[in-house]
């Protein structure tokens, strides 16, 4: 079964964001003037992407997914094996997993559960990541799940401990491949192993139905220090399959963004408070500097 990108795209628009169709591809705003493509799984020739047409008259900046050799090399966290099971699964984490599903009842659910049960989970996470937990946190979600619920393609599931949910994922299926884009659990559990069980069990079961070929867990993350993450994802059996990550910049922004300025940039920033956002930019001004120059780009497909 393959679902098409235009339900999710559908989803964004009802959430508020602003999304662009160019060139065959969606494009979204994935945090404020920030545009990411999907479907996520999809390299995107970096030749054949107009920047001008794609920010418009509110955006700054692009982050997509293309060939190796035309960005920063880095990778997806995927997992398409259909016999996924115990095996796949790091030694230390097959333990961890064990012990999840002992303690955890793990089931699809539907998302008027999560609107019910879910909200503490969010904020467990944030307190959990050193985050500010929003004010609007409950209503946000309230809403996030009525669009979802609303969407083909999309999925709720969930882990229980002694009838409380102790963790949840939300999945949308785009073409034929799942992405975990929401994964949350409850500092209260976090000894019973929700998050092992939950994922555990959603690749052990979605991967045999036969409708999807692959599940993703997203890229490398463009802001440093989530090593640790990226080692949580790959003891529960996902790979690190290789690709480039490329950001541009607006059209008027690049005579100021530029391989000399950018260390001026990059010591400002890290003279400001710590955030989430500010970590990103970082991210963003040194990949940019790794990549190749689009000069480079045009030769090569000159050459090719």
């Amino acid at each position: 079964m393959s679902v098409s990108p235009e339900h999710y795209a559908g989803f964004l628009e009802r959430m508020g964001h602003h999304v662009r169709c160019s060139g065959g591809l969606w494009w979204f705003d994935v945090q404020n003037q920030v545009y990411t493509s999907f479907p996520f799984h999809r390299s995107i020739d970096a030749n054949t992407v107009h920047a001008g047409e794609v920010l418009g008259l509110d955006g700054l900046v692009l982050r997509f997914g293309c060939p190796a050799e035309q960005g920063t090399p880095s990778f997806r966290v995927m997992c398409s094996n259909p016999d996924y099971d115990f095996p796949c699964l790091r030694s230390r984490t097959r333990t961890q997993v064990r012990r999840g599903l002992e303690a955890c009842e793990v089931r699809r659910v539907d998302f008027s559960d999560l609107s019910r049960d879910s909200i503490a989970l969010h904020a467990d996470t944030l307190q959990r990541q050193g985050r500010r937990i929003p004010d609007d946190l409950e209503r946000t979600w309230r809403r996030y799940y009525a669009e979802a619920a609303r969407t083909i393609g999309a999925e709720a599931w969930a882990a229980y401990v002694n009838g409380e949910m102790a963790a949840c994922l939300v999945a949308f299926v785009i073409e034929d491949v799942s992405n975990l884009l929401i994964v949350r659990s409850s500092l209260q559990y976090l000894e019973s192993f929700p998050n092992n069980a939950l994922i555990y069990t959603y690749l052990h079961t979605r991967l045999r139905q036969g409708d999807i070929s692959t599940v993703s867990y997203g890229y490398q993350s463009i802001q440093a220090g989530l090593d640790s993450l990226d080692q949580f994802k790959t003891g529960m059996g996902f790979d690190k399959v290789p690709t480039g990550q490329r950001v541009e910049f607006a059209g008027w922004l690049r005579p100021i963004v530029n391989r000399t300025t950018i260390p001026l940039l990059q010591r400002l920033l890290l003279s400001r408070q710590d955030s989430e956002q500010r970590a990103k930019l970082l991210g963003m001004l040194q990949w940019y500097c790794q990549q190749p120059r689009r000069s480079q780009l045009s030769r090569d497909l000159r050459v090719a």
